[in-house]
């Protein structure tokens, strides 16, 4: 298990769907296909695979040992 920005993830995601990054709104009413990454502050799709960027983020922080707690922050442009 790591700890990225607070979230806690046991595998790498697959696809945008199953990341705790996105956000989609859904309930029992409401079912959306696209949500809100957090981390990135875009629209993705829940179906679509998991951007490079985000897979590369993932691999590397799958290769601390289990518990580490990670933070990203963004470089400001």
């Amino acid at each position: 298990m790591i700890i990225i920005d607070g979230i806690k993830f046991y595998d790498e995601p697959g696809s945008c769907g199953t990341c705790e990054f996105l956000h989609t709104g859904n309930s029992d009413l409401c079912h959306s296909n696209k949500g809100f990454c957090t981390l990135f502050e875009e629209q993705h799709h829940t179906w679509c695979s998991v951007p490079r960027r985000c897979a590369k983020l993932f691999r590397k922080a799958f290769s601390y040992p289990d518990g580490t707690e990670l933070v990203f922050v963004a470089k400001e442009q």
